[in-house]
């Protein structure tokens, strides 16, 4: 299954033509995630600004975990004030299931990308992101969902990035589960621009 769902994440982001697709893995898990400039698939006047966003994340732990499946719209904007500053605020639903529980959200979110301001020939970047869905967007067996990131990347050349990360997403649940943490590790990956 996840070969099949590599190669769609491959095929849709060729076929709009934008924007990204990534991998990123530690001993116990694997993400792959996808972005689609929809500006550019529309061929509207924003470019690298609206993207769909698309991803998988599976984990092996103790429990009897499903993989999360994520889809979302973003809206991503540099920020005139600060160079080399990135904003994105969007939404996204999740879905996955922990020992017969179902878990799904909608869970609204921000991001800040920063291009470190070194004299380097491959610019390095800070990025951080925030998700979060209260009980009022959390359904199933949901009670709640948050997740942080950041991650450290360098460019080694202009379609290519490498990156370390950390992230924690908390999947909360309603009764005798409680709160549950999905996965709480870092990570490498790379990222390849089309």
């Amino acid at each position: 299954m996840l070969k099949k769902l590599l190669l769609l994440i491959w095929i849709s982001a060729a076929l709009y033509a934008q924007h990204d697709a990534s991998i990123n893995l530690n001993n116990d898990e694997i993400e792959l995630k996808g972005n689609l400039d929809i500006g550019e698939m529309n061929e509207s006047d924003y470019p690298d600004t609206y993207f769909l966003t698309l991803g998988f994340l599976d984990v092996d732990n103790d429990e009897s975990t499903d993989p999360m499946f994520e889809a979302g719209l973003m809206l991503r904007q540099n920020i005139e004030a600060v160079e080399g500053l990135r904003f994105g605020l969007g939404l996204k639903g999740t879905y996955t299931e922990v020992a017969n529980s179902d878990h799904a959200a909608i869970p609204l979110g921000a991001e800040l990308e920063y291009t470190l301001p070194f004299v380097f020939s491959m610019p390095i970047k800070l990025k951080g992101a925030l998700f979060y869905a209260p009980s009022v967007l959390s359904f199933k067996d949901a009670d709640g969902y948050s997740e942080g990131r950041i991650e450290l990347s360098i460019d080694i050349v202009e379609q290519a990035t490498l990156f370390v990360g950390y992230r924690n997403i908390e999947t909360d649940f309603d009764g005798y589960r409680g709160d549950y943490t999905y996965t709480d590790k870092g990570y490498i990956g790379a990222k390849v621009r089309f």
